[in-house]
């Protein structure tokens, strides 16, 4: 069979792009795009590909209405989330808490992957409660109209609005909204502009420490089959999942091998070689971790709150959500 697959070029997908690692049985073409959203909306308008990197909130909102995909517990895209939230300065948000009444800007949707679960941590760490405050929807760096591709779920008692005539970096930076829940550096930020800064602003030992109390290192995207092609070839979940699977073990293996041997040699980033060996201190050399039994509580804590945030309209289990011949793995 050919294969159509679309993702970005991670170090966790790198290897399906140069042929380390392969879909077995399959003829794969890869195809990527400039940014994320721009998969997940040629996935979702088009169905262009038969397998495709999808965030995992974009895929549930398509689940609870007319499920046109099947997630494979490949996850090819994690970042920890208490980075994500930028406050103006002059704003005097000092904490979670003093988010409350408050104007936030959130990029191209209410509650994408990231604010999902920047929500719901600072929910369960902090008190936080979205519904507390006003979301402004619209683009990061430039005006933007709301994601025409995905549903856009508006959950009842939460005040949202759309802004498709100014740039959210540009409204933070001016004090306009208080605050600003991003995936992305805003420009703002990489401009080094002194009126906006993190919530937390020292992060790292912050996301750390949550992360030793929780065991939980957040998936943004996962990975999915269209359903009709899976209806074709019932051997696609396991052989996409098992090539998506060898290809990051590529990387981990590159991290683990020649990466430790050759110290600080393949980077331009100094220390770089310091911090790995922090993150394997901290997590263990599978340190993101594909399949159902290693991220189950991850993915339970996911599911969690997109039923609190008013996403999905009843708390799914993992075992609606995954493809079955994978919920061993």
């Amino acid at each position: 069979m050919s294969l159509m697959v679309g993702c970005m070029r991670y170090d966790t997908t790198a290897a399906l792009f140069d042929g380390r690692a392969s879909i077995a049985g399959h003829d794969v073409e890869m195809r990527t795009g400039v940014v994320v959203p721009e998969i997940f909306a040629r996935m979702m308008r088009d169905g262009e590909f038969d397998v495709a990197e999808l965030g995992l909130g974009f895929y549930l909102r398509d689940l609870d209405r007319d499920p046109r995909f099947v997630a494979l517990p490949a996850f090819p895209n994690r970042v920890f989330r208490h980075s994500c939230v930028y406050v103006n300065v002059d704003s005097g948000i000092e904490t979670p808490t003093d988010l409350h009444g408050r104007t936030i800007g959130e990029f191209g949707m209410y509650s994408q992957d990231s604010g999902v679960w920047a929500k719901g941590v600072l929910g369960d760490e902090y008190g936080f409660r979205p519904e507390a405050c006003r979301w402004v929807i619209g683009g990061l760096d430039s005006p933007m109209a709301p994601f025409d591709f995905v549903p856009q779920v508006r959950p009842e008692g939460v005040e949202i609005a759309d802004e498709p005539d100014r740039a959210l970096s540009d409204l933070l930076e001016r004090g306009e909204i208080d605050a600003l829940f991003s995936a992305n550096v805003p420009r703002c930020v990489q401009e080094g502009s002194p009126r906006v800064r993190r919530l937390f602003p020292d992060y790292v030992p912050v996301e750390r420490d949550w992360f030793r109390r929780t065991g939980i290192f957040p998936m943004m995207h996962a990975v999915v089959v269209r359903r009709d092609a899976l209806e074709a070839h019932p051997d696609l979940a396991r052989a996409a999942y098992q090539g998506f699977l060898d290809a990051k073990d590529v990387a981990r293996d590159h991290y683990l091998g020649m990466g430790r041997r050759l110290y600080q040699v393949q980077t331009m980033l100094p220390w770089a070689s310091a911090l790995a060996e922090e993150d394997l201190a901290l997590m263990g050399e599978d340190w993101w971790p594909y399949g159902i039994d290693a991220n189950r509580t991850a993915i339970e804590a996911f599911l969690r709150y997109q039923h609190e945030q008013g996403l999905s309209p009843r708390r799914r289990t993992v075992e609606e959500v995954f493809a079955a011949e994978l919920l061993e793995t």
